[in-house]
């Protein structure tokens, strides 16, 4: 009889493992560095970098001159020191680039003027890139593309 309670008792166990083994497999990502891309504190987008989902896009016109755009950028749930953000164009030049302090947290933005980014592309159309760099991450990581049309929509994807 104690035979057969103790094997009931393994089976239960191995069978409350295997579903705590198939609820884990599914949690959300943690980790890795993260970004977040705001215009006038309103969220563009958001991406963790070691997901590899591609380069994102959004677009910038003339009825966004006036407005601001915000980075987070978090290196495993860390600031980054050194921080710059810099728009370069299709061949990889850096057209302006941004300078910002080390952060005390993640929340640290690191903002500029849409009228700034709009005034580097001298063509009516194009594409930037959104490009951020660290004491971390000295070679950079391009964060999206930025497509400058005239046309004002903010956030496409």
């Amino acid at each position: 009889m104690n035979l057969f309670k103790s094997n009931r008792i393994a089976a239960k166990s191995l069978a409350l493992l295997a579903v705590c083994a198939a609820l884990f497999s599914f949690s959300t990502y943690r980790g890795g560095d993260s970004f977040s891309i705001f215009l006038n504190d309103k969220l563009v987008f958001e991406q963790h970098v070691a997901m590899k989902e591609g380069v994102k896009s959004f677009e910038l016109g003339k009825a966004n001159y006036n407005d601001v755009l915000s980075v987070y950028y978090s290196h495993c749930g860390k600031p980054g020191k050194g921080r710059s953000i810099a728009i370069k164009d299709g061949n990889n030049k850096t057209l302006k680039e941004w300078h910002f302090g080390d952060a005390n947290n993640t929340k640290s933005s690191m903002s500029c003027k849409v009228g700034d980014i709009l005034d580097l592309q001298k063509n009516k159309e194009g594409k930037l890139q959104l490009v951020y760099s660290s004491k971390e991450l000295p070679g950079g990581q391009q964060l999206a593309s930025i497509v400058v049309n005239g046309s004002g929509k903010t956030a496409s994807r």
